[in-house]
Formats: C-alpha cells, structure tokens, sequence
C-alpha cells in the first residue's frame, strides 16, 4: 500500500499550482483550437478555456485569505464573470464545484482533493440542460472518479493524482467512441482535452515538476475537415444577467423558444451568465432584458469563425507556387463582409473578435500565406491600422498598407486590387480610388457626452462620417439618414448600407424607401454585413 495522503494545499500553494495550468493550457492552446469541431467547428476551444481560465486567476488575486477554501471562492467568481464560450462557461463550472465543496476548509488534503474533483464534475454536468457524452463532462466525471477510487484503496497523495490524470487522458482518447461527430472528424474532444491539460498542469503545481519540454496538442492537419458540419451556423451570445428572483429554468425556457441551442444558464438567483447559440443575437439580448439588467454583453459569428478555421486548413495543403504574386490581406467582422472581401480576391481575411484587435503578427503571418512576391492589407479599422503599419515595418518591404479606416472603404479600394503587376501602382490605384468613399456609421451611444460638437445621451443612435460623430437621434434609421445627409452632401450617386447583427430583421426592406424618399437619386444597395456594434455601416461615393 502506498504512503499515508500528504498533500496539503493552502491558499498559496493552490494559487502556485493554478499559475503552472495557465502556463501550460496556454501552451497548448493552439492545439486545442486545431481539434475543435464539436459543437461548432470554429476553432476557439483552447482560447476560450484559456482566458476563462485567467479571469479565474485574477479573481483569486484580487481575493484575500490563506485558506484554500476561500481562494477558490474568488476563483470561482472570476470564472463565472470572465466565462468564454461553451467550454468556458463549463469550465466555470467545474470551479464553482470546487470551490462549493472546499468551502470553509483551510487546507485540502488529499481526501479533500478527491471530493472536490467529485463535486467539480457534479456542479459540471448540473449546469447543462442535455449533458452530452464524449466531451468534458465525460472526462472530468471519469477523472474525478479515478481519483475517488484511488484514493479510497490507500494510494498516496502521488498516485491519487496519476491514476487521475492517466484517467483523464484515457477518457479523452475514448472520446470518439461516444461522439460520432469526432469520430468521423478523427479527432478527440478539444474541450475534454482541454480539461486534461489543466489537470496536467495542476498535478505538476502540487508536485512542483516541471512541465514537459515541448506542447502535448498538435497536428492540426489531423482533422478531417470534409466530415465537419459548416453551414448554418448563428451567433455565439454571451451575456451577464443582473437582477433579483433570476430563476434558471425560466430563462432556459425563454432561450429555447428563440431558437436557441448549446443552452448554458449558470449562477445564482442575483447575477446570472448566460451562454446560447441562437440565429440573431437580439433574440437571446430580449430574453435577458425581459428578467433584468445585462453586462458583458458578446456575440460571435459561428458561421465566420469557422469559415477561418476552414481557412487555416486549406492553408496547410496550399502549394505557394499558386498563390498570387500581390496578396491581398483584409481584416472583417461579419461574415458578410469577410465574404464580401473574399470575393473581391482577399486571399486571407482576419476575422476580429468582440473586445480582441488583431495584432501586427496575425497580419504579418497572413501576408506571407497571400502573396508570393507581396502583399497589401486593407485594415479596416483606424485601431488595427496601427497594427497593420507595424507589421510593414517589420516586413523587409514585403507588405504595403493601405490605410482603409472602415469596411466600406476598405471594400471600395478592393474593387482596384489586382494580383499581378507592380505592387506600389496597385496599392496607389486602391488608395486613390478609396479617397472618394465617405464611411458612414452607425450604433448606439454607451455614455453621455458631447463629442464633436455634438450632444449625446447614454442610449441614442448615433452617426459617424468618415470617423466624425454628425448626429445623435433616437431611432437608428433616422441616424442613418443623418449620416447619409452629410456624406452626399458634395454629390453622391451610390449608397452601399451594411446590416450588422443588430439591424432591424426588416431592414432590407424598409431602408430603401426611406432613403429614396431623402435621396431620390441616390442608387441604394443593401448588403448582408453581419458586423458588430454597427447595426448599419455605408458606403458613399
């Protein structure tokens, strides 16, 4: 029989061992994104899991006391508020079972490791309303399990913690044979194997072993891509509900009747975080605001995201012979405007995320997967414009810029590209002729101010030419026909309106009439955009 259990875990030694997770989970977060098709293959398991992860971390920073009970009380909350995506608000969960069942202990033993593993897995699979198999509910649950029985026969703190985490990864090799969807995709689970790094990580924390050298996820040219669903795919809708009374299965209720499906409805009857794909956002926004104030308001387009993951695997067969000699670059949000590019001959479009900018490296990386000789990247957003001219600096004269500061323009500038020729004449030909597109914008005001002039209230639509706030109304169209007043005002002839995710769902019919009425002799297109933040983007010329 193995040693008597020794483990004893406070505040600081538990805080010690979830830093070594993080450093590892971020390791091999790339590789967990590589394998993730289920539910949605779009390529975000190991970053949602990771900055769920860290908002965990920070919670407990900002915590105070050496029991290891009540670290994990503010783990826990920092999770819950900081929860991304599906296997990020799991995950979550998982803490929050940890945390309820070390409540009021000082140091856990090894005994009491092994009934929070148990209790991580209950709260886990307590959380989703139709528990699903083959994921990282299956591994946790036949982890914590391992752990329990292994302790239970007198093994040691050590073995405990290997007979866990050999579990664990066993579990996530079955994975396949419980989920069709990763069978025929030849991969495990990413969120299971999400799970088993951290617990890699922890186990190495507590025992204060070194990682290993090298990341355990890789082979992303292991998918098989064919058999991955990919159309159809909504919005992943993420929000905080604040109130009083929130009752859980009521809003589960209210969700599904929207549509929506991967429900995940967690906290407690004061703040709830809400996780559901759903076909519009504001379909699950009208649920949350019926029941109390919302926060942390995110939506994802699914469709977009895997569209790039999509990408990412064409890349790995590309022979570079065939690529273009001008690459062309574009940076999106919205499916409609990355398709939109892709069309004009983007042979790469970075899709931005909600509240993360692309960096000067994915740009950098991209232009290199575009062009042979090449490349010019159309930003598209005068706070990545920065991001992209770094990225020219740090190119050796491989990538030219050309500064588009909105959707609109950066797609007018596309219409000159061409992938053979003189790169500098191709790139003057696109700034020349974006010079005579005025950028409209529209959204609403998150504060009160007075910017530009202009005197607005926390909650109005508003209206921005060409980066420059003109109007501030109350209804988004009559922002729009603000906007559009100031943008024809030296001659126009025609108007392309964008729908973003928070366009009225008769827009499309509704807009041409009214601007017709304005602007009778302007020529009206309205395109699907899909964006963000702007429920309208135009472009005038």
């Amino acid at each position: 029989m193995a040693d008597a259990p020794t483990l004893a875990l406070d505040a600081t030694r538990l805080q010690r061992a979830f830093e070594v997770a993080e450093r590892w989970l971020a390791q091999n977060r790339e590789g967990i994104n590589a394998i993730n098709v289920y539910p949605v293959p779009d390529g975000d398991t190991g970053t949602n899991m990771l900055l769920t992860w860290r908002a965990a971390l920070k919670g407990g920073v900002e915590g105070d006391g050496a029991a290891a009970g009540t670290y994990l009380g503010h783990v826990a909350r920092g999770a819950l508020m900081g929860a991304r995506g599906n296997s990020g608000v799991i995950l979550s969960q998982i803490i929050r079972g940890l945390a309820e069942s070390c409540a009021g202990v000082h140091t856990l033993d090894t005994s009491a490791f092994a009934r929070a593993l148990e209790g991580a897995s209950a709260t886990a699979y307590a959380a989703v309303t139709n528990p699903v198999e083959g994921t990282i509910l299956t591994v946790i649950r036949e982890a914590s399990a391992a752990a329990a029985s292994a302790h239970a026969s007198g093994e040691g703190t050590e073995g405990v913690l290997y007979i866990m985490l050999t579990e664990a990864f066993a579990s996530v090799k079955r994975t396949p044979e419980l989920l069709p969807r990763l069978r025929e995709a030849g991969v495990v689970d990413s969120g299971g194997m999400g799970v088993a790094v951290i617990l890699q990580g922890l186990v190495c924390g507590i025992l204060d072993h070194p990682l290993p050298a090298e990341p355990l996820v890789t082979g992303t040219a292991e998918v098989k891509a064919d058999a991955v669903e990919h159309e159809g795919h909504g919005f992943c809708t993420e929000f905080v509900i604040s109130g009083t009374g929130l009752d859980r299965s009521t809003i589960e209720g209210e969700l599904a009747a929207a549509g929506g499906s991967s429900i995940l409805v967690v906290g407690d009857p004061s703040m709830l975080r809400v996780h559901v794909h759903v076909e519009r956002p504001e379909h699950a926004f009208d649920v949350g605001e019926r029941h109390g104030t919302l926060a942390a308001r995110k939506a994802e387009d699914m469709q977009a995201q895997h569209e790039a993951w999509m990408d990412d695997r064409d890349d790995e067969d590309l022979d570079p012979s065939l690529l273009p000699a001008i690459g062309l670059v574009a940076v999106a949000e919205g499916r409609g405007i990355a398709a939109a590019f892709r069309d004009l001959g983007a042979g790469r479009v970075l899709l931005g995320q909600a509240g993360v900018k692309v960096s000067a490296g994915d740009i950098l990386e991209a232009a290199r997967r575009a062009g042979r000789e090449h490349a010019i990247v159309l930003p598209n957003d005068k706070d990545v414009l920065m991001a992209a001219n770094q990225a020219a600096a740090a190119s050796d004269g491989f990538l030219t810029v050309v500064p588009s500061r909105s959707p609109a323009s950066g797609l007018t500038a596309a219409l000159e590209y061409r992938g053979e020729g003189d790169a500098g004449e191709v790139a003057a030909a696109m700034s020349e002729v974006m010079a005579g597109v005025r950028a409209v914008e529209v959204s609403r005001s998150v504060r009160t101010a007075t910017v530009d002039g202009v005197a607005v209230r926390e909650g109005d639509a508003i209206a921005l030419v060409d980066g420059r706030m003109v109007a501030a109304t109350e209804t988004l169209e009559d922002a729009l026909l603000a906007g559009l007043d100031v943008a024809t005002e030296d001659g126009a002839e025609i108007a392309t309106i964008y729908l973003g995710q928070e366009a009225p769902a008769d827009a499309a019919e509704r807009l041409p009439r009214l601007i017709g009425e304005r602007h009778p002799d302007l020529e009206i297109q309205i395109m699907p955009g899909g964006q963000p933040y702007y429920p309208y983007l135009a472009g005038v010329e």
